[in-house]
């Protein structure tokens, strides 16, 4: 299938799914379910394996992932030479793959552990187990060769992670057109809060030192400075104060940030911050997907809809098993009607 082709059957499969989907205003029904095996028949139109309530949760979200892959990897097997930004979306679970075997070579386990299947775009050699050497060889995790002790594990963790972010980040750069500015304008925003949100935890609960707050953040450059696009505004903040409003207010991502009520002790809230941007990252998504549905970028943008949806099928399952109200169910996940003030001029 030619390329113009397969934009037009990519794009006209995503869209049927998405039109299946809960996403967005449809994400609220997940959060109506009364029972697992009501959200199990929501979500997949059969009736519920016959299955203790605990390995039917694992069930539905195993599923639902596995069905989220499987539409993804069907998509860039319609392509004869597929585009490397579809490609390197897939590197996220290939690093959470090489994660899993890390930690189980550092345990000293026999057997390989349970990976992501990404069929033929996994570039791991998972059959040459137990020799890390071998899985990796030839891979953008070649460097990763040896069995990491356990003090060395989270090191090596956050090296894939950052590896992962730069893949990305120069794939999209890579592209040409308004798409690829979209889908840039994305991951930017994703990094950024994702560094934004990790200061601040670690300032609220930690009470870190800048210094090694720095080492812990996220950047596509060669180093977290102020030069770089996902570093900076993470490092602008380090020495906001945590409970004074005004200047939080004045930010460039001020409709993220936790609302002040007069009269009540205000502190910046993360939580309430990721929250907030994952509905924000969201309807970005939506607009990528269907503002430039003939781009292979789109269906970038069917990904991260499609991941929300995940999050949200988590967050329904844990809250039928854990009994929790609905509605905070839905504020956990960031689904809520506030009001979304303007960003300020402190950026």
């Amino acid at each position: 299938m030619d390329k113009s082709g397969a934009d037009a059957f990519v794009f006209a499969k995503a869209n049927g799914i998405l039109g299946k989907s809960f996403t967005a205003k449809r994400a609220y029904q997940l959060f109506n379910a009364k029972s697992l095996g009501e959200l199990w028949t929501l979500l997949f139109k059969t009736q519920p394996p016959l299955v203790p309530e605990v390995l039917l949760s694992q069930q539905i979200e195993e599923k639902a992932f596995s069905d989220f892959i499987t539409s993804y990897i069907k998509f860039i097997d319609a392509y004869d030479k597929p585009e490397p930004v579809l490609i390197n979306q897939l590197l996220l679970f290939e690093g959470e793959n090489l994660k899993e075997i890390g930690a189980s070579l550092c345990k000293g386990e026999q057997n390989c552990p349970k990976l992501i299947d990404l069929g033929k775009y996994s570039s791991l050699n998972s059959k040459a187990w137990p020799d890390i050497k071998k899985i990796t060889k030839g891979t953008v995790f070649s460097w990763y060769n040896k069995i990491p002790a356990i003090h060395e594990q989270q090191k090596l963790e956050f090296k894939i992670d950052i590896q992962v972010c730069r893949h990305l980040w120069d794939s999209a750069q890579s592209e040409k057109g308004e798409a690829s500015e979209a889908l840039l304008d994305i991951y930017r925003q994703e990094f950024i809060i994702k560094n934004i949100v990790w200061v601040l935890r670690l300032r609220l609960f930690y009470n870190m030192k800048n210094k090694d707050i720095i080492s812990n953040l996220i950047y596509v450059t060669d180093k977290p400075g102020h030069s770089d696009p996902v570093a900076a505004p993470a490092l602008k903040i380090l020495d906001w104060p945590l409970d004074e409003y005004e200047p939080w207010s004045n930010w460039k991502y001020a409709s993220l940030v936790n609302p002040h009520v007069d009269g009540q002790v205000w502190q910046i809230d993360p939580i309430w911050i990721e929250r907030r941007n994952r509905m924000e990252i969201n309807r970005k998504a939506s607009k990528l997907f269907y503002q430039f549905p003939n781009d292979p970028c789109s269906i970038i943008g069917w990904y991260k809809m499609k991941n929300f949806e995940l999050s949200c099928i988590r967050t329904a399952v844990e809250s039928i098993r854990l009994n929790v109200n609905p509605e905070e169910a839905m504020d956990a996940v960031g689904l809520y009607d506030a009001g979304q003030p303007q960003g300020g001029v402190n950026g």
